[in-house]
């Protein structure tokens, strides 16, 4: 994904660098959050399953993602995604599982709070 002709690791960059200099500035802090979730593949994919009507937590097969509008499209980046544990959709399915963990037990947390 390019913004601007940046590219997604050139904004995660950008966004470790100001959030260390200026952490505190609530403005830094929205742009920040904002990088990250344009940039994030985790939480793109959890806002399709819901756009579609899908269970977030069970990840569906691939031809009912790509029936869906866009869905040929997150196939394909699903099949580029890398990391050093593996890559391709396998890895992500894997990975996306401990983004939901997390996610679920930060709202949790969150909830638990107020």
């Amino acid at each position: 994904m390019r913004i601007e002709n940046f590219s997604r690791q050139e904004w995660l960059n950008i966004a470790d660098i100001l959030s260390e200099h200026c952490p505190c500035e609530p403005l830094i802090e929205r742009l920040v959050k904002k990088i990250n979730d344009k940039t994030n593949l985790f939480s793109y994919t959890h806002d399709f399953f819901i756009k579609n009507k899908f269970n977030p937590i069970f990840f569906p097969d691939r031809p009912s993602i790509e029936k869906c509008k866009d869905g040929k499209g997150l196939m394909k980046r699903l099949a580029m995604y890398r990391t050093y544990k593996g890559k391709g959709v396998y890895q992500f399915k894997k990975d996306y599982q401990n983004f939901i963990l997390k996610k679920d037990i930060i709202q949790d947390k969150q909830e638990v709070n107020q």
